[in-house]
């Protein structure tokens, strides 16, 4: 699917999406599950659009946000940010696993993604389909439920 640079339904996710990136931010401060309860509370609502419109807003907000005001653009950032974009459409999950480094850098890499219905979603879900080994995992749905 080819979405054009002024397509006015990417814009308009964009500018959902925008909002939830600043607030996901406050990850390296907030326990992630209180994070995904308050990005779960303020995104959704977007079940009528694909998936992969939905995976692009994010990550174009991520980036622009930390382009335009310095936060992080990171696997975790854009997969808080496309969960909550997802999370009336079932069960939405942030995973996040980790794998051993490459040479010459040992040690661990780590990686976060979205998974709904256990199918991982997006650039970052992709990545993470069969490379790392899954060490958290956190429902939106649960985490408003359990949330502050």
């Amino acid at each position: 699917m080819k979405m054009g640079r002024f397509n006015p339904v990417d814009l308009f996710l964009f500018a959902r999406a925008l909002p939830l990136a600043r607030r996901a931010q406050r990850v390296h401060v907030t326990p992630i599950p209180a994070l995904i309860a308050d990005l779960y509370r303020h995104g959704g609502g977007f079940g009528g659009y694909p998936i992969d419109r939905l995976s692009l807003a994010a990550e174009r907000a991520t980036a622009r946000w930390s382009a335009w005001f310095g936060g992080m653009n990171t696997c975790l950032v854009r997969s808080l940010v496309l969960g909550a974009l997802l999370g009336d459409r079932g069960d939405v999950v942030l995973n996040v696993g980790f794998r051993p480094g490459d040479d010459p850098e040992p040690g661990l890499t780590g990686h976060a993604w979205v998974t709904v219905n256990s199918k991982p979603v997006g650039r970052d879900g992709d990545l993470a389909a069969t490379r790392y080994t899954r060490v958290l995992e956190v429902q939106y749905r649960d985490s408003v439920r359990d949330g502050p």
